[in-house]
């Protein structure tokens, strides 16, 4: 096998360094809680699986059979579809929800639009909506449903606490339905939804940006070519590439040597693409949290490929069929896409059950820089203050004086 290996770069002190009190998280709380985020719109395939939260600037879509365990954000209409379809937590859409046949909802649904709830689905929390609610056959809603215009009950379904609505509220047969209130105005103010999540949206990506620009400020230590052909072990460091691609079936192999505070960040000035079934391993060590890829254009990650990291592009991002992406170790990882769209193929994989918060070992410096932040074993002592070194080395130099006469030669008189 043809194979290729980097050596050791010199690591600059600005890239890796101890943690200032007052360290500033290259992605902050929001971004951290994301394992996808969006400018525009998102889209995933059928059964197509997301581990962790995601935020679409514009509307949101699954495919039949698809999956989300977090939470699901748009700033426009969100669509889940049918075919036992699910979202871990609760639904939060500036436009009119709709969910498919037979899907599920862990939390709560809010709407600024109209909810359609599917035959056959389950909403675990409570059904709050702007416009009309309509909930389909044999559909349950755990808690109450409150509706800004009409509330129709299918038939068979089950509502488990109260149903409220500005306008006519329509059980069907067999239906169950413990109590009705009418409201005189709607329960969600439209405008003021829409609003909040429009600015939240702004701020993730202004977030974005500012992580794409601190990192791109880190010392290069290596240089790569525009295309990876064989297989190549890449050592802790900052890699930088005018473009960067990976033919199929090739493999990165990040190594971390077994030692502590190692990464990888790689800045792209245009696209990254890696081939279809290409692969970005991690061995000895090397952790997903620590992987950064930061690239000014667009991602294209290739059907059946397996991919390491963090991902920010400043373009869109396509994720192919069966594409595992940010699965190593306990972090999510997470694709950004600071000014346009991402696609989910069909089949494909984001994070891994139980992982958390993306590139979380990064902070930026008060130069706006970049940096790998430290971590220190239990069990290593602190270093001195400025004071005591300068204790330290005057005691050194006082030893040192002290061995020097002690040496010196005794002349004896004649």
């Amino acid at each position: 096998m043809n194979m290729k290996t980097l050596a050791w770069p010199l690591l600059s002190v600005a890239a890796f360094a101890a943690s200032p009190a007052s360290a500033v998280a290259v992605l902050g709380t929001d971004l951290q809680s994301l394992a996808m985020l969006s400018n525009t719109y998102v889209t995933t395939g059928a059964t197509a699986t997301i581990f962790g939260s995601l935020m679409a600037g514009d509307v949101g879509t699954t495919g039949a059979g698809g999956h989300v365990s977090g939470n699901f954000t748009t700033v426009g209409a969100a669509t889940i579809g049918g075919g036992g379809s699910s979202v871990g937590g609760s639904i939060t859409a500036g436009g009119a929800l709709t969910t498919g046949d037979s899907a599920r909802v862990g939390g709560h649904v809010t709407t600024a639009g109209a909810a359609t709830i599917g035959a056959g689905s389950t909403v675990s929390g409570n059904v709050a909506a702007a416009g009309a609610v309509s909930t389909g056959a044999a559909s349950q809603v755990a808690g109450n449903i409150a509706s800004g215009g009409a509330a129709s009950i299918g038939i068979g379904a089950s509502v488990g606490g109260n149903v409220a609505a500005v306008g006519i509220i329509a059980t069907a047969a067999g239906s169950v339905v413990p109590s009705q209130t009418v409201l005189t105005t709607p329960p969600v103010d439209a405008g003021v939804l829409v609003a909040l999540l429009a600015n939240q949206s702004a701020a993730n990506r202004l977030q974005v940006l500012a992580a794409q620009s601190a990192f791109a400020r880190m010392v290069t230590t290596n240089v790569l070519g525009a295309t990876i052909t064989a297989d190549t072990t890449l050592f802790s460091g900052v890699y930088g590439a005018d473009s960067l691609s990976t033919t199929a079936g090739t493999t990165i192999t990040l190594d971390g040597q077994n030692l502590g505070n190692q990464y990888w960040v790689f800045n792209i000035g245009d696209i990254l693409t890696t081939g279809a079934s290409s692969r970005i391993v991690m061995i000895n060590g090397a952790t997903a949290d620590n992987v950064v890829w930061n690239a000014g254009g667009y991602g294209s990650l290739g059907a059946g490929s397996l991919f390491a990291g963090t991902l920010l592009a400043n373009a869109y991002i396509d994720i192919g069929a069966d594409a595992v992406a940010t699965n190593i170790g306990t972090s999510c990882g997470g694709v950004f896409s600071a000014q346009s769209f991402i696609s989910v193929g069909a089949g494909a994989r984001l994070g891994s059950d139980g992982c958390s918060c993306v590139a979380k070992g990064f902070a930026i410096d008060e130069y706006g820089t970049a940096y790998r932040e430290v971590s220190l074993p239990s069990d290593t002592a602190p270093l001195p203050e400025p004071s005591a070194w300068a204790l330290l080395l005057a005691g050194f130099g006082a030893i040192g004086g002290a061995m020097r006469r002690r040496r010196r030669p005794v002349s004896v008189a004649a």
